[in-house]
């Protein structure tokens, strides 16, 4: 594990700084390291390598596909791991690493996603005319030229959008192509669950089955996951010099407020934060809360940093029918 220790933060400039830059853990990591540790060849020791398994008799690599909601927190998961897990060290031109880290643009066709993999391994020689099948051999060659073992698309969902000039069937045969590269890199690809119902259009159904599957699912308030959020929010609170009231009940009012999503929940834990750092206050009260949340959800009457006992506005949102988020 890469060495992540950081000094406390004193001025309001690192306060910032240290909560922007600041993991909250959910239980999820542990899972997506079991995960990953199966894609990869381990060394006489039982410690995973930068090595990509590969069948002996097809020569083709494994993938992961990491499916969750918008806002469950995928690529924050996916990132992390980059900087903590020192065989996925991302790749840069003219800089060690092993890990090509895509995020396919929301108008992306898989020829884009082609120009960008050429792109991001320093290939300059992009032809406008250049086809889908030749841009995306070019990329494969230069996984092995430039050293990288793993590939991780981000939001690939976008790539699997039916409309005029995409080619669903194609963006599928693209990825499965990925793992027949040569001399072999592993995927992981991330996305909405529609990404999952694309990969399934396929009819063969051969690309589908080379991908093991991670599902991120929103937090419930009592479960663990909860807890761990809760801890998250006091402990970056203490840290960053700001009190916060355990009556008030702020972390189950705030995944409440974000029926659970993960990002969305430590988006505004971390705004609320930020707030109270930036201008100064040593407490974070629930009217301080609740001006945060409605600068992004305006026209609300009443929000879950309500001024009551948490169980008595949860119970009067649940019966007024909350559906923010």
């Amino acid at each position: 594990m890469k060495n992540t220790t950081t000094t406390a933060p004193i001025t309001i400039t690192e306060k910032l700084k240290w909560l922007e830059n600041r993991y909250w853990k959910f239980g999820d990591e542990e899972n997506l390291a079991d995960n990953l540790f199966d894609l990869y060849e381990v060394d006489d020791d039982g410690r995973m390598t930068s090595q990509p398994r590969r069948d002996p008799l097809t020569g083709e690599t494994r993938g992961l596909m990491v499916l969750g909601a918008s806002g469950n927190g995928k690529t924050a998961l996916l990132k992390r791991a980059l900087r903590v897990d020192s065989v996925l060290t991302k790749f840069r031109i003219n800089h060690d690493g092993t890990t090509l880290f895509i995020t396919v643009p929301p108008d992306a066709t898989i020829k884009k996603l082609a120009e960008i993999i050429l792109a991001k391994t320093g290939y300059t020689k992009i032809d406008a005319k250049l086809r889908s099948a030749d841009a995306w051999e070019i990329a494969r060659h230069r996984f092995g030229l430039v050293g990288i073992k793993t590939v991780v698309i981000d939001e690939c969902h976008h790539i699997m959008r039916p409309g005029s000039g995409r080619d669903v069937l194609g963006a599928i045969q693209s990825l499965k192509h990925i793992m027949q590269s040569d001399p072999g890199v592993a995927l992981i690809i991330a996305g909405v669950p529609s990404l999952k119902d694309a990969i399934l259009s396929e009819p063969s159904g051969e690309t589908y089955r080379r991908f093991q599957e991670l599902h991120l699912t929103r937090i419930r308030l009592g479960s663990k996951a909860a807890g761990l959020f809760g801890k998250n929010l006091m402990k970056s609170a203490k840290t960053l010099g700001v009190e916060l009231a355990v009556e008030d009940a702020l972390p189950e009012r705030i995944i409440f407020a974000e029926h659970g999503q993960v990002g969305k929940s430590v988006a505004l834990g971390k705004e609320i934060l930020r707030d109270a750092v930036s201008r100064k206050r040593d407490t974070i009260s629930l009217a301080n809360a609740d001006r945060v949340f409605k600068k992004s959800t305006p026209g609300l009457d009443m929000t879950p940093f309500h001024s009551a006992d948490w169980d008595v506005v949860k119970a009067e949102l649940n019966a007024i029918g909350w559906v923010q988020g």
